[in-house]
C-alpha cells in the first residue's frame, strides 16, 4: 500500500509538473501569437512611396500658401510706408504753396521765422506741446520717417531781376521694416510768387 501511495504521489507530482509545462507552452503560444500579430500590424501599417509623395506635395502646397500670405502682409506694410512717405512729402509741399513767399525762406538762410526753419526743428515757436507743427522726424508704428525740405531760388534770365520762382525739394527717408534697408522718396516742384 505504501508503494501504491508513493506511486500515486509521484504520478500526481508528474501530472502537476506536466500541467505546469503545458500551461507554460500554452502561454508561449499566446505570446507568440500576440508578437506575430504586432509584427503583422507594424508591417501592414507602413507607407508606400506614392503615399509619401502625395503627403509631401500636400505639405508643399500648404507651405506655399502660408508663405504667400506672409509675403502679402509684408507687401502691405511696405506699401503703407510708401503711402506715409508720400503723405509727408505732400504735406510739406502744400505747406510751402500756402505760405506767403517771403515767409518760406530758403535753405541758405538762417532766419528762425521761416517755414524752412519750422521743418528743420521740432522745437520751433510754432510747434505746440503736442507736436502740432512740422517736425523733421515722424514716428509711425515702429518706423521713423525723416523729412528734409530744401528750397532754392530759381535763377532769372533777366539780369538784376528775381525770377519769383523757387524749387522745392522734399526728401523722406526711412528704413524698411523687413530687411532694414534705407528707402528714400523724393518729391520736387516749383512754386511761383503770387503775393
Amino acid at each position: 500500500m505504501d508503494q501504491l501511495k508513493s506511486l500515486s504521489n509521484s504520478a500526481l507530482k508528474a501530472s502537476e509538473e506536466l500541467s505546469l509545462e503545458l500551461a507554460a507552452i500554452q502561454q508561449m503560444r499566446i505570446w507568440g501569437k500576440k508578437t506575430s500579430a504586432l509584427l503583422k500590424i507594424r508591417i501592414c501599417h507602413g507607407f508606400t512611396l506614392i503615399e509619401v509623395i502625395v503627403a509631401m506635395i500636400l505639405m508643399s502646397f500648404v507651405f506655399a500658401i502660408g508663405w504667400t500670405i506672409s509675403n502679402s502682409f509684408t507687401g502691405i506694410k511696405r506699401i503703407r510706408n510708401y503711402e506715409t512717405a508720400i503723405s509727408l512729402a505732400s504735406q510739406a509741399i502744400e505747406a510751402v504753396k500756402t505760405t506767403r513767399f517771403r515767409q518760406i525762406g530758403s535753405t541758405s538762410e538762417t532766419r528762425k521765422d521761416t517755414l524752412i526753419a519750422d521743418f528743420a526743428s521740432g522745437r520751433n515757436m510754432y510747434d505746440g506741446p503736442k507736436g502740432e507743427g512740422f517736425v523733421p522726424e515722424v514716428k509711425i508704428g515702429n518706423t521713423v520717417f525723416s523729412r528734409q525740405l530744401t528750397v532754392e531760388e530759381c535763377p532769372s534770365k533777366i539780369d538784376n531781376m528775381p525770377s519769383g520762382l523757387i524749387l522745392v525739394r522734399v526728401v523722406v527717408r526711412w528704413k524698411s521694416s523687413d530687411d532694414r534697408l534705407p528707402l528714400v522718396f523724393e518729391a520736387v516742384t516749383t512754386v511761383a510768387d503770387q503775393w
